[in-house]
């Protein structure tokens, strides 16, 4: 089963698949190899120990035995970091280190590892942004807002949907509804972890069915959602 862990401005994975499909999502990667990984991104191969990648990008997993990857906030300080320094140029970047590597991986190890490589407040503080939408994104990182629509939740605000999807994206970079299905996979994942039953799991985030919790993971990740919980190959 792959090793899943939600941090505030992080997820991070240790996989226990290789291959995947196709795919992007909204969020940055950080992929970090055991060993020079290979990656193909908008149809071009990639080489590299480390790879940075950009938001809404299309891509494979990388051939090459994984340490560990980061899905990063795209509204995230850390983010606007990775953006500022290795994005510049493009969609994607190499960074040519073993220093991200990791023999045992948690939350406080990669934390500790992101502050000493790329400076000590890379994960202080989030992006400053619009204060209605820190007011909304609060909200949906407390998980109140599972299986709300986004109708219903500008309704809630006192807001045509129209104006606060456009300020919503306008201010983060990501849609409102890729947002909420984000922190939907998130709860439905931690609560898979904490031992509850899949499809009770899934039902309790808000998804309508469990085969709707399949489909955000195969987009999200590019694989199924029962073969991310397989055991590794051996």
């Amino acid at each position: 089963m792959s090793q899943i862990i939600f941090s505030d401005e992080l997820i991070i994975i240790v996989p226990s698949y290789s291959q995947t499909e196709k795919h992007k999502h909204n969020m940055l990667h950080i992929f970090v190899g055991e060993e020079l990984l290979k990656m193909e991104i908008n149809g071009e191969i990639i080489e590299g120990k480390n790879i940075v990648l950009e938001q809404d990008v299309i891509h494979k997993g990388p051939v090459g035995k994984l340490n560990y990857f980061l899905f990063v906030d795209a509204t995230s300080s850390f983010a606007e970091l990775l953006r500022n320094k290795w994005l510049k140029k493009g969609k994607y970047a190499v960074i040519d280190t073993d220093y991200l590597k990791l023999q045992e991986i948690s939350e406080e190890s990669i934390k500790q590892i992101i502050s000493d490589f790329f400076g000590r407040d890379s994960l202080m503080r989030r992006v400053t942004i619009d204060k209605r939408i820190t007011e909304v994104l609060n909200e949906i990182d407390s998980f109140k807002c599972l299986g709300v629509k986004v109708s219903e939740l500008a309704n809630r605000y006192s807001y045509s949907e129209s104006f606060f999807t456009h300020l919503f994206k306008k201010e983060t970079g990501i849609s409102l509804k890729s947002y909420l299905l984000m922190k939907q996979f998130e709860y439905a994942w931690t609560e898979i972890n904490a031992g509850k039953k899949i499809t009770d799991a899934v039902m309790d985030a808000g998804f309508a069915s469990p085969s709707h919790f399949s489909d955000v993971c195969r987009k999200m990740t590019g694989i199924s959602a029962v073969n991310v919980l397989k055991k590794a190959d051996l």
